[in-house]
C-alpha cells in the first residue's frame, strides 16, 4: 500500500468515526470547545502514529475507541481534568449538534462514575458488544458483563437520588 493510499484509508476511517471520537473526548474535558478540539487532535495524532500497528483483527471502531480512550486517560493523568455538567456548557458548544436536554441527567450521572466504569458504560452505549469491550479493556467477558450490570444499577441509583432531590 502506498503512503497516499494509507493516508486516504486513515482519513476515511477518522471521518467515519468522528462522532465517536468527539463523544469520548467530551467526557474528559473541563471546557467545551477549545480543549475538546485539542483532545480530538491528540487522539487523531495518536491513531496516526499507531496506525501501522492496527492489524485489522478487530473492528475499526474498537481500535478507534481503544486508542482514543488511552489518549484521554493519559491526558487526564497528566492534567487531572475533571468532567463537567452539560449545564456548564453553552448548548452550541456541545460536541454533538443534536443536544437533547433529556440526556443531561444521564450525562451528569455518568460523569460521577469512576473513569474505568465510565469507559465500560460509554462503550456499551456506543453499541460495543461485551467481547469487544473485553478486548479493548483487557478484562474477561464475564468481568465485563458483571461490571456493566453493577454500573447500570449504580446509574439507576444516582438518577433516582437526583430526581428525589430535585422534587423535594
Amino acid at each position: 500500500m502506498t503512503h497516499k493510499e494509507k493516508q486516504d484509508e486513515f482519513v476515511a476511517m477518522i471521518k467515519q468515526h468522528e462522532r465517536l471520537i468527539l463523544r469520548i473526548c467530551s467526557l474528559y474535558t473541563n471546557s467545551c470547545r477549545a480543549e475538546l478540539c485539542d483532545l480530538y487532535q491528540d487522539a487523531v495524532c495518536a491513531m496516526w502514529e499507531s496506525y501501522d500497528s492496527f492489524r485489522r483483527e478487530s473492528k475499526p471502531s474498537t481500535w478507534v475507541y481503544s486508542v482514543t480512550r488511552y489518549t484521554m486517560l493519559n491526558h487526564m493523568r497528566k492534567h487531572r481534568l475533571e468532567t463537567m455538567s452539560l449545564q456548564e456548557c453553552d448548548k452550541e458548544d456541545v460536541a454533538d449538534d443534536s443536544y437533547d436536554p433529556m440526556l443531561e441527567d444521564l450525562h451528569d450521572a455518568v460523569a460521577l462514575l469512576q473513569p474505568e466504569e465510565r469507559d465500560l458504560f460509554i462503550m456499551w452505549m456506543e453499541g460495543f458488544k461485551n467481547d469487544e469491550i473485553a478486548q479493548v479493556t483487557g478484562l474477561g467477558y464475564g468481568a465485563v458483563a458483571t461490571r456493566l450490570t453493577r454500573i447500570k444499577l449504580k446509574l439507576r441509583k444516582i438518577l433516582k437520588e437526583s430526581k428525589e432531590v430535585r422534587y423535594e
